[in-house]
């Protein structure tokens, strides 16, 4: 596929848009978002976004006021619930991996490692993500993507009816406390962070405000259970759900480079990333959130 990006923008050029794989993603190339960007190109970059789920730009030189500029063009710009790791002076980056400053860890270094959806423990989740590779290991680190809308496709008829009736339960709180087993490094959860983010619920399909695409909606990083189904029954179809969602079929593999930034919707995919030698290698990624709204949460609902 080959999309003018460029036409009425700085430099009028052809940027090509090459699918990553068979699953989702596409690579855009040709674009520097470090500079500045017209909103005919950013319209461009959002039909491909809706189409592919995931973009990647390589070889991207952004500090973090360029990154969090380009970011801006998609939405508003929201605070994680890790406040621990924002870059400093940047509360809009959040700083992920295992890197250290003069003893400290500044980066995340566990986040991520089980399938999720960015923010959908909010009532309005996050619609976006921009995750740049500040300093990526040479082996292992790969973020894996699942193509939500693809799981739902492949669904039989009367599966596709049934869940769309069904809400899942999304909790911030049961996901950190399983985090802090996995990591004691975090910091206890305490009962005034739990209060900012109490349970929420979500419907099992959405779909794309923009496209009408309906996808899965669910993940095992925030998912807890089925509001209809309470109990085993529930557990069960979610987990099967969850499974089904992850196939091979439906994933992409990202190796990650130096300079790479990736641009996610989190209604289309799910991610999650993979192991590296932490002994051996620094890792440093730096992302904004875009934010969901109201508006936007209501245009995605099916019915």
């Amino acid at each position: 596929m080959t999309v003018d990006l460029q036409a009425a923008a700085r430099t009028e050029s052809v940027v090509d848009v090459r699918p990553l794989s068979p699953a989702l993603g596409a690579e855009v190339i040709g674009l520097d978002v470090a500079r500045p960007v017209s909103e005919s190109v950013i319209e461009a970059l959002q039909t491909a976004l809706d189409e592919y789920g995931v973009l990647l730009f390589r070889s991207q030189r952004l500090n973090p006021q360029a990154h969090i500029a380009f970011s801006d063009h998609f939405g508003p710009l929201q605070e994680v619930a890790q406040k621990q790791y924002q870059l400093d002076g940047q509360p809009l980056i959040y700083v992920i991996g295992n890197v250290e400053e003069n003893g400290r860890a500044i980066g995340d270094p566990s986040v991520g490692r089980l399938w999720h959806s960015d923010q959908s423990f909010l009532p309005h989740p996050a619609i976006g993500s921009l995750l740049y590779g500040v300093q990526c290991p040479p082996e292992g680190a790969a973020t894996l993507f699942a193509n939500m809308y693809a799981a739902y496709d492949a669904l039989p008829p009367q599966m596709r009816a049934h869940i769309e009736r069904l809400h899942a339960v999304h909790s911030f709180s049961e996901y950190y406390e399983a985090l802090r087993e996995r990591d004691p490094t975090q910091p206890e959860l305490t009962d005034t962070r739990r209060a900012l983010y109490p349970d929420v619920t979500h419907p099992l399909v959405r779909r794309n405000p923009r496209t009408g695409r309906k996808a899965l909606y669910i993940n095992p990083g925030y998912a807890t259970g089925i509001k209809e189904m309470p109990g085993a029954t529930g557990a069960r179809l979610l987990g099967d759900l969850c499974d089904h969602a992850t196939r091979e079929e439906f994933v992409y593999a990202h190796a990650w480079r130096n300079g790479d930034m990736l641009f996610w919707d989190n209604l289309a995919v799910n991610h999650k990333g993979t192991p590296f030698d932490t002994a051996r290698f620094v890792r440093r990624m730096h992302r904004t959130t875009v934010a969901g709204s109201v508006a936007i949460y209501a245009a995605s609902l099916v019915s």
